[in-house]
């Protein structure tokens, strides 16, 4: 993972453990934050998804929030 990616990830977490928001909001308050679009961090999550699937600390970093998080 690029230090871009891992960032994102990290923040994906980060944001869930404090506010435990759906995937929605929590996209949307990591995109603000970060001045990203929606879609963005959407397609950027879903290409890391594919990407690092089998990738330990991707994994790791993914544990982080619901499996019910589509990416």
């Amino acid at each position: 993972m690029d230090p871009r990616e891992r960032e994102l990830l990290t923040g994906m977490g980060n944001c869930y453990e404090a506010c435990h928001a759906d995937f929605p909001e929590t996209v949307e308050m990591v995109a603000g934050s970060r001045r990203r679009s929606h879609e963005d961090v959407v397609t950027t999550l879903r290409q890391m998804r594919e990407r690092y699937a089998e990738d330990p600390e991707y994994r790791r970093l993914r544990a982080r929030f619901p499996k019910e998080f589509p990416v």
